[in-house]
């Protein structure tokens, strides 16, 4: 008797190790998935020409996709009120040279293709999110560059034939004074012709840089690092950084290849009411030349007042919820030459000196 006891415990304890399994092998199945993401660079389709796998490449790793009846697959362009069939059509005359991402079931499977035989998960879904474009440029030595754009045109990345990524850029955010929309409770909401009058002058700024020669620049750092060069990142942007009834505070940071030692910002103040820019000598309450002293007075480096001071421009100052920021470009200060400078002063010290007019002091100072 004791024995068939035993044996019951030990027969319960082995079907709930079992449901157990079986309920994570179901979990695993049902919910978790794998992302897989890349060029499409090979295509094999079924007799009837529908769609049977594709080839993803991703530096340099090549990954198949399998397709099923029930994989849902959308083309770049989605239209409403399309059909299944008609969907997976667009998908297929688009997927040629196309970025994808593809959801998967997460377990492996083989693919034969051109190249051998590659590892291949089946697709429960597959979007095409970017395109690529060969042979789209070239650079002063000859050398052709792809250009791989994504997201309808908001991102776009230069590379090599064989898939090495030199470049990434960004196109600027639509608008800057979007930020202001949560927060303007405290002084109304902007009139319309403020709005138009400075998106207008955002959107003749030209970009800080010449996203070519930035290109040039990544190539030949490239050549030179090998496998152990990152990618650049290139981008231009129009941030609202502080605003009171009076005025608003913008920063035009253009973010550059090397990091925060190449990146440019510049600041600028606009009259909220009518929408014109304000020289900053306005906006602050001491001549320019008192700024720049006051401003390089809270450097602790006295031999280093002088330089500041005397190189100092008013659009290099930023002005934030945070404080003012001044940003020295790389070449400007014979101390820092081959990298940019930057200094920032708190809003009691602001306050205590007496920089800026009173009326143009950020309300959450």
């Amino acid at each position: 008797m004791e024995r068939v006891k035993e044996w019951m415990k030990l027969h319960a304890v082995l079907v709930i190790v079992l449901l157990c399994g079986a309920v994570s092998l179901c979990r695993m199945v049902f919910q978790e998935g794998r992302n897989i993401s890349g060029v499409v660079v090979e295509i094999q389709t079924r007799e009837d020409g529908t769609l049977a796998s594709f080839v993803l490449e991703q530096d340099g790793k090549r990954t198949g996709v399998i397709m099923t009846e029930n994989t849902r697959a959308w083309p770049r362009e989605r239209a409403l009120g399309q059909t299944h069939e008609k969907t997976c059509q667009m998908f297929q005359e688009e997927l040629w040279d196309a970025e994808v991402i593809a959801w998967c079931v997460p377990f492996r499977t083989k693919l034969e293709t051109a190249e051998g035989c590659i590892t291949a998960y089946w697709a429960r879904s597959a979007n095409i999110i970017g395109s690529l474009k060969r042979n789209a440029l070239a650079l002063q030595d000859g050398t052709a560059v792809d250009i791989l754009s994504s997201d309808p045109g908001f991102q776009w990345t230069y590379r090599l034939p064989d898939g090495t990524e030199l470049l990434r850029a960004r196109a600027p955010f639509d608008d800057p004074l979007s930020g202001i929309a949560d927060r303007d409770e405290l002084f109304g909401t902007l009139s319309d012709k403020a709005r138009k009058k400075i998106l207008a002058y955002y959107a003749e700024q030209k970009p800080f840089y010449d996203e070519r020669e930035e290109l040039e620049k990544c190539y030949a750092e490239w050549q030179e690092l090998g496998e152990n060069y990152s990618v650049g990142y290139i981008q231009q942007n129009v941030w609202l950084r502080a605003y009171n009834e009076k005025v608003l505070y913008f920063e035009t940071l253009a973010a550059l290849p090397g990091g925060g030692n190449a990146d440019i910002s510049l600041g600028a103040a606009f009259d909220r009411e009518s929408g014109e820019k304000l020289d900053f000598r306005h906006v602050f309450a001491v001549p320019e030349e008192e700024v720049c002293r006051r401003l390089a007075g809270w450097i602790y480096d006295e031999s280093f007042w002088a330089e500041m001071a005397e190189v100092l421009k008013p659009e290099w100052i930023v002005v934030s919820e945070e404080g003012l920021t001044v940003q020295f470009p790389a070449g400007t200060l014979p101390q820092y030459w081959d990298q940019a400078y930057r200094i920032w002063v708190g809003p009691e010290k602001v306050i205590e000196a007496e920089l800026l007019q009173p009326w143009a002091v950020p309300y959450n100072w």
